[in-house]
């Protein structure tokens, strides 16, 4: 079985900014564990995900990264 990272295709700089990742992963690139990032997101206060599937979300990396700046900003 190989692993997210094996798989990961490399992207050009201007789309990776479109890539799509899971809860997991957002969770990770915010810094935060997967129940917070979770918890955030019910309580509306992270960027909205995309449907790509019946059961499945992904947030496009660009988006949070944005959001991550906009913080800092206060």
């Amino acid at each position: 079985m190989q692993t997210s990272a094996a798989r990961r295709v490399s992207l050009p700089p201007s789309l990776e900014r479109d890539r799509l990742i899971d809860s997991g992963q957002a969770a990770a690139l915010l810094g935060f564990s997967l129940t917070h990032f979770r918890r955030l997101y019910r309580a509306g206060k992270v960027p909205p995900p995309l449907r790509i599937g019946e059961r499945k979300f992904g947030w496009k990396a660009g988006a949070l990264t944005d959001w991550i700046a906009a913080q800092e900003r206060g």
